[in-house]
């Protein structure tokens, strides 16, 4: 079976590479020419883990990538995996969505099958169909339910796969059991549905998370003000089979590509809806404070920043990823900055340090409209000198460091951890000043 994947970002590139690893030969389609011929080489534009060495492996061979929309007529099946950016006022911007339809419609030929893998609102598979009406297609809703720095992982090991089909789309249904025939031989659970059905369950699993996220976060606001230890808390509540231990860790909120723009997506897709979408609103309140909550906590305790400098531990927003969109680094950084403060950052992962060069527009040497930024690429450099070391990021390698070293480095021996990664009574008996989130200790 011959299928193209329309789109190279996270989502259109894991689809691509993780179907031309099943046998089938796969066709990546971008507009963007100078990323194309990056993968047509053989080197992935963005950092994941193991998904470069499968690039390799079937590059020019069962997998290719084009810029032009004619190897569309060639393929049975059509995969959109376009970006579905938030525009000013919180809504999804559909224009990619719609502009790779007004494409593909020039080039459809034969029956085809588009399955629609972007984030997309309520209602949006079903506006597509009636843009196509009159060609020859079938349209299927299926989400992606990738984690950033595990989208490989969760590709080949889904915990659930969503399809959703209109009542006469029957053809449809046959190919993408036929191409998800390993995992339903695996009793990987398959739920059919309709569109609207499907769509509603990508954001309602995000924001269910993210809710999750921001209620611990909350509560580690009273946990810092009492003798109440929030680690200890989200232990045992996460005991509760009910309620489950994942997403309970307290720290300086949720970020990427998805949970802010999808919660925020969703408010406005229930306001459209004259619904007052109180909790999901409240999710999104408690993650924008939290980040300024922290940074009020790092100035209280030195009553100015100005003229300090601060190691910055963490520039993507998660580990084992390059993306600083919605970064709790990058924001908590651009606070520092704008109060005074000097940034040495630092990150494990090349790309999301280049990427903070672009992002910037530094070099190792330069500093950033007037204040001082820098970014390095060891933490032995990072942290010498430094008035404070501030963890942005939930990275399990900072526990490996050796941070009886690190503390004859530094200026002022204090720790703020933004991510409860380190054990408090280590660090203290290192002689640290530890200061973590919703924690006396």
């Amino acid at each position: 079976m011959k299928i193209s994947v329309i789109g190279a970002g996270y989502v259109g590139l894991i689809q691509a590479v993780g179907l031309a690893s099943f046998g089938f030969e796969v066709t990546g389609i971008d507009i963007d020419d100078s990323k194309v011929k990056m993968l047509n080489n053989g080197v992935c534009p963005l950092y994941e883990g193991g998904l470069e060495e499968l690039l390799k492996k079937h590059i020019g061979e069962k997998l290719q990538f084009t810029t032009s929309y004619k190897k569309i007529k060639d393929s049975q099946v059509i995969f959109l995996c376009v970006g579905t950016p938030q525009d000013e006022e919180g809504n999804t911007d559909l224009k990619y969505i719609f502009s790779a339809a007004d494409k593909l419609k020039k080039h459809i030929g034969d029956s085809k099958c588009l399955v629609v893998k972007s984030t997309v609102p309520i209602g949006t598979t079903r506006l597509l169909k009636e843009r196509l009406n009159g060609c020859n297609i079938e349209i299927v809703s299926n989400p992606e339910f990738l984690r950033e720095g595990m989208a490989l992982n969760d590709f080949l090991n889904p915990d659930r796969i969503i399809l959703g089909f209109d009542k006469n789309d029957l053809t449809s249904k046959e190919i993408l059991e036929g191409i998800y025939q390993k995992f339903i031989e695996k009793n990987i659970p398959l739920i059919i549905t309709n569109y609207e059905t499907s769509e509603l369950i990508k954001y309602a699993s995000n924001a269910f998370l993210a809710t999750k996220i921001s209620f611990i976060n909350e509560l580690s606001k009273l946990a810092d003000k009492t003798n109440a230890d929030i680690k200890t808390v989200s232990h045992a509540m996460g005991l509760d089979d009910r309620i489950g231990k994942k997403f309970l860790n307290a720290g300086i909120g949720y970020g990427g590509s998805c949970f802010p723009k999808d919660i925020k997506s969703l408010i406005k897709q229930c306001e459209s809806n004259d619904i007052n979408p109180r909790i999901i609103t409240a999710t999104d309140d408690v993650n924008e404070r939290q980040i300024k909550w922290f940074f009020e906590k790092i100035k209280k305790h030195y009553g100015d920043i100005s003229g300090k400098t601060f190691a910055v531990l963490g520039l993507a927003f998660k580990p084992d990823t390059d993306d600083l969109r919605e970064s709790a680094g990058i924001k908590l950084i651009d606070l520092l900055l704008k109060s005074g403060a000097t940034i040495k950052g630092f990150d494990y992962v090349q790309k999301a340090r280049d990427n903070a060069y672009n992002m910037y527009n530094l070099d190792k040497s330069k500093a950033f409209y007037g204040y001082n930024l820098y970014i390095f690429d060891n933490l032995v450099e990072t942290v010498t000198g430094v008035d404070g070391i501030i963890i942005t990021v939930e990275d399990n390698r900072l526990n490996n460091e050796n941070w009886t070293k690190i503390f004859n480095l530094t200026h002022e021996k204090i720790i703020f951890d933004g991510r409860n990664i380190f054990d408090s009574e280590k660090m203290h008996n290192i002689g640290y000043v530890y200061m973590g989130i919703g924690s006396k200790k």
